[in-house]
């Protein structure tokens, strides 16, 4: 009897072995929940990364479109003002004789004409100095240039172009077909074209940096110049 009471004492039932099975039951859930939690964390910072990626790429569109209209704004102010000045001074303001021997001193209003070149004389410093000015954008480009080039007393041109710069760049006049200068004339005036022009108006399209092709907005700024001295 002794000896079956201990070999029935040290033999597992089916009790026993109950623990051991749940144990390892719970130890597999751990692992499946562990890797649905995974996966539920990868989804939402996927998703979180790409709702900053695109909060970022907005923020930065903004700021473009906000530095564009800045140096837009500031271009156009630039050029109202010297297109403004056109023709001056003016040969009324001299004497015949101080004409006659320094016609340089005299500047002509407009030299030439067109949707995207626009060339005059004035003294923009008011220093004494006419200057001839030219605004153009060259075909199929986005870079509009500003040269300006001294004129001498006896009126002929220095031989070289004292400034030639890119007064703006990503401007779209030119690869959409809209003109960027027209103008009115002056019904009064016996001058011919375009010595007659009286208002030049300005019309910009100007695309923020950062954007390709068609794509993103474009900013247009527009200005009316009148002449001040007619």
């Amino acid at each position: 009897m002794r000896r079956a009471e201990s070999r029935a004492s040290h033999t597992p039932g089916p009790a026993a072995s109950l623990p051991a099975r749940l144990a390892g039951q719970e130890a597999g859930f751990s692992v499946i929940e562990l890797l649905i939690s995974l996966l539920i964390l990868t989804v939402l910072s996927g998703m979180a990364m790409s709702l900053l990626v695109s909060a970022q790429r907005s923020l930065q569109g903004r700021l473009s479109s906000s530095t564009t209209l800045d140096q837009g704004l500031r271009a156009v102010s630039g050029m109202s003002r010297e297109l403004r000045m056109a023709g001056f001074p003016s040969a009324k303001s001299f004497s015949a004789t101080t004409v006659t021997s320094h016609p340089g001193l005299v500047a002509t209003p407009f030299v030439t004409a067109s949707a995207y070149d626009v060339k005059f004389e004035a003294d923009t410093d008011e220093d004494g100095r006419v200057e001839q000015l030219e605004y153009v954008l060259d075909p199929g480009s986005q870079a509009l240039i500003r040269r300006r080039t001294l004129k001498n007393l006896d009126g002929t041109l220095a031989t070289s172009t004292l400034v030639s710069t890119i007064f703006l760049d990503r401007v779209q006049n030119q690869l959409l077909s809209q003109w960027l200068f027209s103008w009115d004339l002056d019904p009064y005036s016996t001058l011919p074209f375009p010595q007659n022009i009286r208002t030049i108006y300005v019309n910009l399209v100007v695309k923020p940096a950062g954007t390709q092709g068609g794509v993103g907005p474009s900013v247009t700024l527009a200005a009316a110049c009148q002449r001040m001295n007619p």
